[in-house]
């Protein structure tokens, strides 16, 4: 078996090799048949043929190393779009827990928004609340006005009719004089209990089915070591007091500020005929100084226009409302004073550049003394001027810091007194 496969392998060789043969033998015959049936002239184009063969085996080479090159580039390509892909695929991460992190603040905003809103309801409720209680307690102090006044009316008729009104007149004025804010309210009913049994109250304005007004009474002071004030205690009883006009019920003229100005205005003009060429600037100077007294006149006479629009004695006006605006105008005033005080300092700059740049030693002996006349003058109009506005702020000031702090006290011992102080019952 193996010696006729070995035959078979021997004669399969011998027929390649005869192939072989027969091809290289029709190869050359072919090749020798070509040359020639080629022409002449096809010998000259054989460098050309090897030129161009040379030509395009360099391209073939640059083009195997250009796609080379292209395939290195592949790769590194690929490597770095691998990388992308990594990173990319990390900030996706990151942006994921990024986006549950915000989801999650987002419904812990929603929970804060639902409480807050909650607080809201409550507050709210509880503002509804307080206004409630806040129209209790006005509702309550009108009532304690109106028996107050009730009170002062009955007590002043009486007085008339008993021909008291000598003594009572005498103490107002020391009242009016000396305290405002707890001597009126005194003087109205520091008699009472004196052996006044009803207690300054007409029989018919008691209610005959009220337990708490039919119980007896004893003659003993219903006061009983209480000092009580109302909340507007000088608001009702104005007739009773005398007292001077309020500094903003005073015009500007009654100041005598824009009269000075005027005499100022003329004394300037002299000064200027006087010293023509004289510095100019220092007249200059003291005319704007002129001009600022002239509008902080003007701003304090505006004030007190728009104090006038609001009278402190209106019984209609509300107290939180009367005590806001009256803390507006002493903010106002305070500011106006500010001013008047930084006036006052450029005045006195103004003094010191006047005596050392007015009179020069080119002028006459007539001239200077002319002169000296005119500036003293000048100055002493300057320093009254200031004088006066100082002064008008100083009033103004006063009055409303007096408002302020009489309604402040007022208000304050409402929340120690009782409901209606003044009615006791004995039993």
């Amino acid at each position: 078996m193996a010696a006729s496969l070995q035959q078979q392998q021997q004669k399969n060789g011998v027929i390649m090799e005869e192939t072989q043969t027969i091809y290289s033998t029709y190869l050359g015959v072919s090749f020798a048949v070509f040359l020639s049936l080629l022409p002449d002239n096809v010998m000259s184009l054989l460098p050309t043929l090897q030129s161009r063969n040379h030509y395009l085996l360099h391209r073939l080479r640059k083009a195997e190393e250009e796609l080379f090159e292209l395939r290195s580039r592949r790769q590194e390509d690929s490597k770095a779009n691998a990388r992308v892909v990594e990173i990319f695929a990390t900030h996706r991460n990151a942006w994921q827990q990024e986006e549950r992190r915000l989801l999650r603040r987002l419904d812990e905003s929603a929970e804060e928004i639902s409480r807050l809103r909650s607080r809201l309801s409550e507050v709210e409720t509880r503002e509804a609340q307080l206004l409630a209680e806040s129209d209790d307690l006005r509702r309550e102090v009108g009532e304690r006005d109106e028996l107050l006044n009730f009170m002062s009316r009955h007590k002043t008729h009486e007085m008339g009719e008993a021909g008291e009104s000598e003594s009572v007149s005498g103490e107002e004025r020391d009242w009016g004089g000396e305290d405002e804010g707890n001597g009126g309210v005194k003087l109205m009913f520091g008699n009472l209990g004196n052996g006044d049994y009803n207690d300054g109250f007409d029989p018919n304005y008691l209610s005959s089915g009220s337990k708490f007004w039919g119980e007896p009474r004893s003659p003993p002071n219903l006061w009983q070591d209480m000092q009580y004030d109302s909340i507007e205690p000088a608001h009702h009883v104005k007739h009773f007091v005398v007292r001077r006009e309020s500094p903003w019920k005073i015009d500007g003229e009654s100041t005598g500020v824009p009269s000075k100005l005027k005499v100022l205005e003329e004394e300037l003009l002299n000064l200027e005929k006087v010293g023509r060429s004289n510095s100019p600037k220092v007249a200059s100077s003291m005319r704007k100084q002129a001009k600022r007294y002239q509008e902080l006149s003007g701003k304090i006479d505006d004030l007190c226009r728009r104090m006038q629009a609001i009278d402190p004695s209106e019984p209609t006006m509300s107290s939180e409302f009367r005590s806001q605006r009256q803390t507006e105008f002493l903010l106002e005033a305070f500011q106006l004073q500010q001013r008047a005080s930084e006036t006052g300092k450029k005045l006195m700059a103004l003094q010191t550049e006047i005596y050392t740049s007015c009179i020069g030693d080119e002028l006459g002996v007539e001239t200077k003394v002319a002169m000296k006349r005119s500036l003293d003058s000048i100055r002493t109009n300057f320093k009254e001027i200031q004088r006066n506005l100082e002064v008008w702020l100083a009033r103004i000031m006063g009055d409303l810091e007096g408002i302020l702090a009489r309604d402040g006290a007022s208000r304050s011992r409402d929340y120690f007194c009782p409901r209606y102080p003044y009615v006791n019952s004995y039993s």
